[in-house]
């Protein structure tokens, strides 16, 4: 058994928002050390410079239809922040910052985090919590983590 201490970082994420607190110890104090916000994954198709999709004729008929747009930009800038937060976790394990990583974020959010991080990193992660708990104060927080159970596979 390690007299060493043992440093968490617990990563709250969504689409467009992220949070990184540190924990020494198992029952240590909480500290919010990271913050991160990318506007652009909440806005808009239009608000991007995309433009509704046009419409077209059929050749057979005289009935018209809708382009579909494959470019869900709002989606993409998701995509791409989170990778830089899974990048930014990646190099805090490099560097030994941390023993541990508990991530809280929704399924979908979760998974796009995961895929962005090396094998190293998934290795640190020792809680899964399908939950999105940005909104919460540091103290409150505290208090839910205690409260989540660790995700048996």
């Amino acid at each position: 058994m390690s007299s060493k201490p043992k440093r968490e970082w617990i990563v709250l994420a969504d689409a467009a928002h992220a949070k990184i607190f540190t924990r020494n110890y198992v029952d240590g104090a909480v500290k919010q050390t990271w913050d991160m916000e990318h506007p652009a994954a909440r806005a808009l198709q239009h608000e991007l410079g995309a433009d509704r999709p046009g419409h077209g004729h059929g050749s057979a008929s005289h009935h018209r239809y809708a382009y579909s747009d494959h470019a869900d930009l709002p989606e993409q800038e998701s995509r791409s922040f989170l990778r830089s937060v899974a990048g930014e976790v990646n190099r805090a394990v490099r560097q030994k910052e941390m023993d541990d990583i508990v991530l809280i974020a929704l399924p979908k959010t979760m998974a796009t985090l995961k895929s962005g991080f090396n094998n190293y990193t998934l290795a640190k992660v020792s809680g899964e919590y399908p939950r999105n708990l940005l909104g919460l104060p540091e103290t409150a927080l505290v208090e839910r983590l205690k409260d989540l159970a660790p995700k048996v596979e």
